[in-house]
């Protein structure tokens, strides 16, 4: 008969299966005779007891192994101890080719889908993911970035913080929460982080607060589009508050000229310029409020900071008292975050595959339907692919490993040690255009 388990430490003795599994018996076949604990001592059989394991599903049916294991004691150091058997997991009832299982069909299962199909408790399916991870992580290692960004992605309902290597166009590590208290710690410990020049970021407060209290070295870029977007946001705020009081078929052509208010102006022409300025002569304040729009965003046309800072200054100066209000939230803003905005025009950095982030922050928010933050986290960290596209080969000098270290050779000059050329693979994280391309594909689904 073909052996059922077709593992090399175990005998299959009789095989049982109904509709819902298979129950297997089986024997160690590879009895011990010198103590594994003591090396030297002789064992004795002291007894045996039934245990059993859960195995990997055969058929697409779970299977239970019941192994009438030997118990010895070691006659030297007198300690008892089960027959060995290489095929078992070393901390679960449970074989390790299982463990292997759980460990690769958890990047494409529920946990609560995968424990039901092999039979466990869905949190022992969490802690093999677990450890896996973590034995993953302590093995890959992404350099730190010089040019890091902070952005937000919303997956499963929470906003969690994405950090990138802006110059490799990677994600370095995704955090489960974009709060104060994650990132803190995080940073203090992060490894190389005197590496770390600029951070782009948004507007928001804490990641300024996080930068600086543990990267005080990097200086901070506010992300050009943010700052943009609220000068588009007042606009929109003021054609929504002259729509209420317009009569129904005016305040319906009104918001459907969203898109024809927020156009740049050198893209209005034709048919699209006549409609906006019909609406501009008769609402003179709209007109108003768009060509402030346009005049904040040209600023970020001038080629250096003094120049654009100037453009501000003159931007800020021509606000018409009546429109003060509807421009409020981004004259703050431009105020309370006047040197991060300008430092683009010094390093021009943008946390800048807002296309991509989007399509990851769509796509992973469908994905996180029945799966954990840190599956989906996993995911996109550790997809092979993605991680060989954002990592490079380079050429280093190291101490010849073949060099003496007796006394004699701690009296030479450090300048006399020989060097030798190695080709090292580095890592900076996955690469975001790939990971995009695989979501397309439906890689992760």
């Amino acid at each position: 008969m073909t052996d059922f388990l077709q593992l090399r430490s175990l005998n299959t003795l009789e095989v049982v299966g109904d509709d819902e599994r298979y129950v297997v018996k089986a024997e160690g076949v590879a009895p011990v005779a010198t103590c594994p604990l003591c090396k030297v001592g002789r064992l004795h059989g002291h007894g045996s007891q039934e245990q059993s394991f859960q195995d990997t599903p055969t058929h697409g049916k779970p299977v239970v192994v019941f192994i009438q294991r030997r118990r010895y004691r070691c006659i030297s150091c007198n300690k008892t101890l089960f027959e060995p058997v290489a095929d078992l997991d070393s901390k679960r009832q449970a074989t390790a080719r299982l463990m292997r299982y759980i460990r690769k069909e958890s990047f494409t299962k529920t946990f609560a889908a995968l424990a039901r199909e092999v039979d466990l408790d869905e949190k022992t399916v969490r802690h093999v993911f677990d450890d896996f991870i973590e034995e993953f992580e302590a093995k890959v290692r992404f350099r730190t970035p010089r040019i890091l960004g902070i952005d937000e992605l919303k997956i499963i309902g929470q906003y969690r913080a994405m950090i990138t290597n802006i110059e490799r166009k990677t994600v370095f590590d995704l955090r489960p929460s974009r709060a104060k208290a994650d990132l803190l710690p995080y940073f203090r410990n992060l490894r190389d982080k005197d590496t770390i020049e600029w951070v782009a970021m948004d507007m928001y407060h804490v990641y300024k607060q996080v930068v600086r209290a543990t990267l005080p070295q990097a200086r901070i870029v506010v992300d050009r589009f943010h700052i943009q977007r609220m000068a588009n946001d007042a606009l929109e705020k003021l054609r929504k508050r002259i729509r209420k009081d317009l009569p129904a078929r005016q305040r319906l052509k009104l918001k459907d000229e969203r898109f024809l208010l927020l156009k740049r102006q050198h893209d209005l022409k034709g048919a699209d310029m006549t409609r906006a300025l019909e609406w501009f002569r008769q609402f003179p304040q709209l007109g108003e409020a768009h060509a402030l729009k346009e005049g904040f965003l040209s600023i970020w046309d001038h080629k250096s900071r003094p120049e654009a800072e100037a453009a501000c200054a003159t931007w800020l100066g021509n606000i018409p008292p009546e429109l003060a209000a509807t421009f409020k939230d981004l004259t703050t803003a431009v105020h309370n975050w006047h040197d991060e905005i300008f430092s683009y025009f010094e390093q021009p950095i943008t946390n800048a595959y807002t296309e991509s982030v989007n399509r990851l922050a769509k796509d992973m928010n469908r994905m996180g339907r029945g799966y954990s933050f840190e599956v989906i986290r996993a995911r996109m960290l550790y997809n092979e692919k993605a991680r060989k596209d954002g990592a490079v080969v380079e050429t280093v000098d190291v101490d010849d490993d073949q060099v003496s270290t007796n006394f004699e050779f701690q009296r030479m000059t450090m300048a006399s040690i020989r060097k030798k050329q190695v080709r090292r693979v580095v890592e900076y994280g996955p690469y975001i255009p790939t990971l995009v391309r695989l979501l397309e594909e439906g890689y992760f689904e």
